[in-house]
C-alpha cells in the first residue's frame, strides 16, 4: 500500500511539473526561460528514473551509469553555450555595392522618399 501511494504521489508530483512547465512556456520568459525549463526537466526525468525504473532500490551500477550519462550531458551543454558565446559577430564583406538589411542591423540603407527629389524644390 505504501509502495502504490508513493508511486501515485511521484506521478502527481509529475503532473504538476508537466502543468508548471507548459505555463511556463506561455510567459515567454527572456533570459531564465531555458534555465528553468532544463530544471524543470531534469527533476522529472530523476523521478521517472528513480521511482519508476526502480533505480533508487538497486546497487550502484545503474545510478553511475545515470550519473555518468549526465556528467556527459552537462559537458556537451557547456561545451555548445561556450562556442556559441565565442562566436565572431558578422561583418559586412568589403565592396562596392550597397550594405543590404543584414540580421543585427538596426536599419536598412538609408534611401530618399519620392516626395524630396531636388528637382521639386525648384521655384
Amino acid at each position: 500500500m505504501a509502495s502504490s501511494m508513493k508511486m501515485l504521489g511521484v506521478g502527481v508530483g509529475l503532473l504538476v511539473l508537466t502543468t508548471l512547465s507548459f505555463l511556463l512556456s506561455k510567459l515567454h520568459l527572456q533570459h531564465g526561460g531555458l534555465a528553468v525549463a532544463l530544471v524543470i526537466a531534469a527533476v522529472k526525468v530523476a523521478l521517472i528514473a528513480f521511482f519508476y525504473m526502480h533505480l533508487s532500490e538497486r546497487p550502484g551500477g545503474p545510478r553511475l551509469v545515470l550519473g555518468t550519462a549526465l556528467a556527459f550531458v552537462l559537458i556537451l551543454v557547456g561545451l555548445v553555450l561556450v562556442e556559441a558565446g565565442d562566436r565572431a559577430k558578422p561583418t559586412l564583406p568589403p565592396g562596392p555595392f550597397q550594405p543590404l538589411l543584414l540580421p543585427g542591423r538596426d536599419s536598412g540603407p538609408k534611401t530618399a522618399s519620392p516626395r524630396d527629389f531636388p528637382g521639386d524644390h525648384i521655384p
